[in-house]
């Protein structure tokens, strides 16, 4: 039933964007075609996770970007929630890949002191400067290893894989890493959805908001060409994408990867890449539930 409303928003919105009605429209008329296609999706995910943080801004501006910390904030307490309630303490394990300061992962530890948090990131530097100052401050249960989510290493049984923000490609590598570590739990905030597949180019719009992402990526093309393992991977290179076999049935590489190339200022466009990744995490037998560019998955123990 689930994946029913998933892939019925999924089409509905594809359409939309081959009508042209994205990026440029009015603000409500964007929400308002967005609330048509996924209300029932968010409405589950309301019934689910009551709080989720308002914000009467576009995600695709600049406002609704500098808002990503309330959801942040609003993904920890769905994590610490979701731990308590279920009774879980002594032995439980909370990988953070692509953790880069680490901050988010100190919260959560410092918030569930029982458990295990484990936070890994391909660069250790910026875990070591967070670390200068937050000198004392660091729970004993947390621990950083450096690692390549694109080949992780990390030996755990994590119960939950939880991320705050992995862009691009990074997010779909940390969801395979959920999926081959056994997590019982997957919850996280995707970002830089026009990155997915190692892509750099974004539609140009005469806004702040896209001239800044555009010189995000052309530093970002700098760096990551020179350095691999850091964006570049070919198991989620472009043709990679989509994800999910029903969402491949609907829409081809070349025009999927054009609707991400309009991510930064369309949340019709970000919403059809995430409703590609909860329509894969279906199909891998988790239960999803997925709002605003937060997921939260659970799947049964019988399926690895």
């Amino acid at each position: 039933m689930k994946q029913d409303a998933g892939l019925e928003a999924f089409a509905g919105l594809v359409e939309e964007f081959r009508a042209s009605n994205f990026a440029g429209r009015r603000r409500d008329a964007e929400t308002e075609t967005l609330n048509r296609h996924i209300g029932e999706l968010s409405k589950q995910w309301d019934d689910k996770l009551p709080g989720f943080p308002a914000c009467t801004y576009r995600y695709g501006s600049f406002k609704g970007v500098k808002r990503r910390g309330q959801r942040d904030a609003y993904l920890k307490d769905v994590i610490v929630r979701r731990f308590e309630t279920a009774g879980w303490s002594e032995g439980a394990t909370i990988v953070n890949p692509v953790c880069v300061l680490g901050r988010h992962a100190r919260d959560v530890a410092r918030r569930l002191g029982e458990v295990r948090v484990i936070a890994t990131d391909i660069d250790p530097r910026s875990n070591r400067l967070y670390e200068m100052f937050a000198r004392g401050r660091t729970p004993e249960n947390y621990e950083f290893r450096q690692d390549n989510i694109f080949e992780p290493r990390v030996e755990a049984e994590p119960t939950a894989v939880v991320f705050f923000g992995a862009c691009g490609s990074l997010s779909d590598a940390a969801m395979d890493y959920a999926l081959s570590s056994g997590a019982r739990f997957l919850i996280c905030r995707t970002c830089c959805h026009e990155n997915i597949g190692g892509n750099m180019t974004i539609v140009k719009q005469p806004t702040t908001l896209n001239r800044l992402f555009r010189f995000k990526n052309f530093v970002h093309s700098k760096i990551y060409s020179k350095k691999a393992g850091y964006y570049f991977c070919d198991k989620y290179a472009q043709t990679a994408y989509p994800r999910s076999t029903a969402a491949r049935r609907i829409i081809a590489t070349e025009e999927f990867i054009e609707v991400a190339r309009n991510t930064v200022d369309s949340d019709i466009c970000r919403s059809i890449v995430d409703l590609d990744r909860y329509l894969f995490l279906t199909e891998q037998g988790y239960e999803v539930w997925c709002k605003g560019e937060l997921f939260m998955a659970e799947r049964s123990r019988d399926v690895r």
